[in-house]
């Protein structure tokens, strides 16, 4: 070893840092006090008869979008 880093801690700094700005983000932007308040006051029963989400394919799609993209509408 020559002191340098090697490419793999290279690589892995560079990922450690991008989650870190996306947890920013998703803390001050995609839950907003807004967000976050809307959140708290639609209940399941809610969305459901405010027709937020009119079945539950419907529902199952969103959740599964939130894990595979949590920071997009």
């Amino acid at each position: 070893m020559n002191g340098q880093l090697c490419e793999a801690v290279i690589k892995r700094d560079k990922w450690v840092e991008h989650l870190k700005k996306k947890a920013e983000h998703t803390a001050k932007v995609t839950y907003n006090n807004e967000r976050a308040a809307m959140i708290l006051n639609t209940t399941y029963k809610t969305a459901m008869e405010g027709n937020l989400i009119p079945n539950r394919e419907t529902l199952v799609t969103k959740i599964g979008n939130m894990i595979k993209s949590p920071n997009s509408n």
